[in-house]
């Protein structure tokens, strides 16, 4: 499988999730509607929508297949230097990582390949409800930062966080289907991956 990572210039970057209407992709998995909301930013729109509740589609069991799968972190970013952070170097400039990731997997209930009433794709992410209360907490205590959503330590998409995200779900965009069923089964785990823990590189 190709290499789930996007450069984005700090312009893309500060896109921020909003409010659509999306439906499950050709080939994905199931669900109900659903989303998290947080502003348009840079005259760029994103969507957020709820995957499928309950458990991830067809990730390994907890045994040694388990340590193969790609890890998925979240990590806290912004376009400034600071204390403590990591430069991760993009196409067009930087941003700057906390060096520990806020959410993983463990915090996800599913992921899905979406298509909203445009024709645009998405992928989907609903949280489990541990996971929702840190994401909410974690949205509420950095607004105006950025959230980056990594995927075997590449970064896959890193919007803005323009409100708390408190309804355990959001979705980032994505420029085709097979881009997103990629994504959403890599974040599912079914792929085999590295280590967790670390920020994102940028190469």
């Amino acid at each position: 499988m190709r290499k789930l990572i996007r450069f984005l210039a700090p312009a893309a970057v500060a896109m921020a999730l909003g409010l659509a209407g999306c439906k499950t992709a050709p080939g994905g998995a199931r669900g109900e509607d659903g989303a998290a909301a947080a502003g348009a930013q840079g005259g760029q729109q994103a969507a957020a929508a709820g995957a499928p509740a309950g458990q991830p589609g067809a990730a390994p069991a907890p045994d040694a297949a388990a340590a193969r799968v790609m890890p998925v972190e979240f990590f806290i970013a912004q376009l400034e230097p600071g204390a403590g952070l990591q430069e991760l170097k993009l196409s067009d400039g930087s941003i700057y990582v906390q060096q520990a990731p806020v959410l993983t997997r463990n915090d996800l209930a599913e992921a899905a390949a979406m298509v909203d009433k445009e024709g645009q794709h998405f992928v989907g992410l609903r949280f489990n409800e541990a996971g929702a209360r840190r994401l909410a907490d974690v949205s509420g205590q950095n607004l105006g930062k950025l959230m980056v959503l990594a995927v075997n330590r590449e970064m896959v998409a890193a919007p803005r966080i323009a409100e708390p995200l408190d309804r355990g779900v959001l979705a980032f965009r994505v420029g085709s289907q097979q881009e997103a069923a990629e994504i959403a089964a890599a974040i599912r785990g079914e792929p085999a991956g590295a280590a967790q823990g670390q920020p994102p590189t940028g190469q």
